[in-house]
């Protein structure tokens, strides 16, 4: 065959391993980049969600409805939502986005601002908005919000009035979406990284492996060579026929082979001194001649019997190499099942962990914003009570007025009529006296109310609070657990990785062999034959023993060829 068109074993190997490893790293890639980009856009639905859900609760953590006032203003009971710039910026600075509170469909408070540093009020949301959430009562999440011509990833969350079952208003949350999408496409540029570092070291590795096995077999062949030239002296590779895999049973056989014929040599080299003896000493005798035909055909026998038992041990060994064949490639398949669960089981961890990490930190920002509504309802608490002292002294200073009413209207009564128009004017500060007392008591039972109320909220808040730590630390167990079981999946791929490298390694130098085995079980079946055909030949030498005299200088001109043809093998 032209050596220019010829395919090596080397080639064939790299060729079956790498163009499979790069497909293989396309796909992955190309799942990865899938993955990563869904995994992080649900984590950026989910944190815009608590934001929002957490926002919506500091607004209607205050009692009373959702209420339009004739100057436009939105008030949650006496909170008043359109004037709340502290609350939208608070929650924006410490979630790193942008919050909004639309009444209606209409944006009533935010925390984005223009061009300008104005605040964007007075819009309207979007038809499929408004009719996804105030209509249908359902909550709403947007890749695509554009506020100001910024475009953002957005979460609505419906705003319901007690007792009404359909949304008075909605919150918004929304995140920058050019640095979430920056973000998102760096770690998927880190995944592409890694995948190509790791597809050049494996071809890396296969070069290597490929090169390891045709050095092996090059240097079999290179002695196979060799003994066929006659050179039977050649020296086998000790450390390659030591070796316990195909490579070293080649080798072996190799060296089984080299002495059978060594020893097959100087067995003729041997007999055909004898027959030059014999037939120099007993040319004149038939006797000895059959003597020696006899001693021939012994040999010949020996001979028979080596290539026979040579032709079984090669087929003894292709069967063991088939079988053992048969369980590499059920050994190969089964670790490539194994490998690509392992490989899922590892995709879901890291899923989960970053998943549980969002969680803890949006327990952290929740955890935060309840404490801010704690303090202001412990504000909100300070201020019923100064109420509530001011309620008191103007109900004390109702009681004297009373009494300086009814002082009053004695004296009108002693002065007669002379007093009678300031009686009236008594009697006009007694009613007013009374309704102030009355009104007084009236804020002393709101004010007494509201403080119970902000107690409540307090103490509900608290326990939140200690639910929120407890899931934290629940999280964190979580996180822990969760950190330990990729380390050990970690150590099982790579030690599975390490297994399917020695089974494509055996794989391919099995199939070599078989090749190797098989032409080397032709080979000494051909032998056999051929030491058969010569055993038939002596037989029918003997049996004319009587033609031996004539014969005689035939038989010494045959003897000398072969000593000639025995000299093209050297044994040292």
């Amino acid at each position: 065959m032209n050596n220019k068109y010829r395919i090596t074993l080397k080639k064939k190997i790299s060729a079956l391993t790498i163009f499979p490893l790069l497909l293989l790293g396309i796909v992955v890639i190309i799942m990865s980049v899938t993955v990563v980009k869904n995994s992080m856009i649900d984590e950026i639905k989910e944190a815009l969600k608590s934001a929002a859900t957490a926002t919506f609760a500091a607004y209607d953590q205050n009692a009373g409805d959702y209420i339009e006032a004739s100057n436009g203003n939105i008030w949650k009971g006496g909170y008043n939502i359109s004037k709340s710039e502290n609350l939208v910026d608070s929650i924006s600075q410490r979630t790193g986005t942008e919050v909004t509170f639309f009444y209606g469909d209409k944006r009533i408070m935010t925390s984005a601002k223009d061009k300008d540093g104005n605040r964007i009020l007075g819009s309207k949301a979007g038809e499929k908005v408004a009719s996804t959430v105030l209509n249908g009562g359902e909550e709403y999440f947007s890749s695509s919000v554009s506020i100001d011509g910024v475009m953002y990833y957005g979460y609505y969350v419906p705003v319901l009035q007690n007792g009404v079952e359909k949304p008075v208003g909605m919150v918004f949350v929304g995140a920058n979406k050019a640095e979430k999408d920056s973000a998102i496409n760096r770690i998927v540029s880190i995944v592409i990284i890694v995948v190509c570092i790791v597809m050049a070291c494996c071809i890396v590795a296969v070069i290597l492996f490929s090169n390891s096995i045709t050095s092996s077999l090059k240097k079999g062949i290179g002695t196979v060579q060799a003994v066929a030239t006659g050179n039977l002296g050649v020296a086998i590779d000790g450390k390659l026929s030591k070796k316990p895999d195909e490579i070293g049973d080649l080798y072996r056989a190799i060296g089984q082979l080299k002495e059978e014929l060594t020893r097959s040599i100087e067995t003729i080299a041997d007999n055909t001194s004898a027959v030059l003896g014999a037939s120099e000493e007993l040319g004149n005798t038939t006797k000895e001649t059959g003597q020696s035909m006899q001693e021939a055909k012994i040999a010949v026998s020996n001979i028979t019997e080596s290539a026979s038992q040579q032709a079984d041990i090669s087929g003894i060994a292709y069967e063991n190499v088939n079988g053992m064949g048969k369980k590499i490639e059920q050994t190969a398949s089964e670790m490539k099942d194994l490998e690509e669960n392992a490989d899922a089981m590892r995709d879901s961890e890291n899923r989960m962990a970053e998943t549980i990490k969002e969680l803890m930190e949006s327990n952290l920002h929740l955890q935060e914003l309840i404490q801010e509504i704690g303090q202001q309802t412990i504000q909100t608490n300070e201020s019923a009570q100064k109420i509530s002292e001011v309620t008191r002294i103007i109900a004390s200073i109702a009681e004297e007025t009373t009494l300086l009413s009814l002082n009053a209207s004695i004296e009108a009564a002693r002065a007669g009529e002379s007093g009678k128009g300031f009686a009236v004017v008594a009697s006009q500060i007694q009613s007013l006296a009374s309704q102030s007392n009355e009104s007084s008591q009236g804020i002393d039972e709101i004010v007494t109310e509201l403080i119970e109320d902000s107690g409540r909220a307090v103490a509900i808040m608290e326990k939140v609070n200690n639910t929120i730590n407890i899931q934290s630390k629940n999280m964190q167990k979580t996180e822990d657990m969760t950190e330990e079981v990729m380390e050990r999946l970690n150590a099982s791929i790579d030690s599975m990785k390490v297994i399917e490298t020695s089974v494509l390694y055996l794989d391919n130098a099995r199939k070599e062999i078989v090749g190797t085995v098989s032409e080397l079980s032709d080979i000494a079946s051909q032998n056999a034959a051929a030491t058969q055909e010569v055993c038939a030949s002596t037989d029918v030498l003997a049996g004319h023993s009587e033609h031996v005299s004539a014969s005689m200088e035939e038989l010494r001109r045959i003897a000398k060829n072969l000593e000639e043809s025995i000299k093209h093998f050297t044994v040292n």
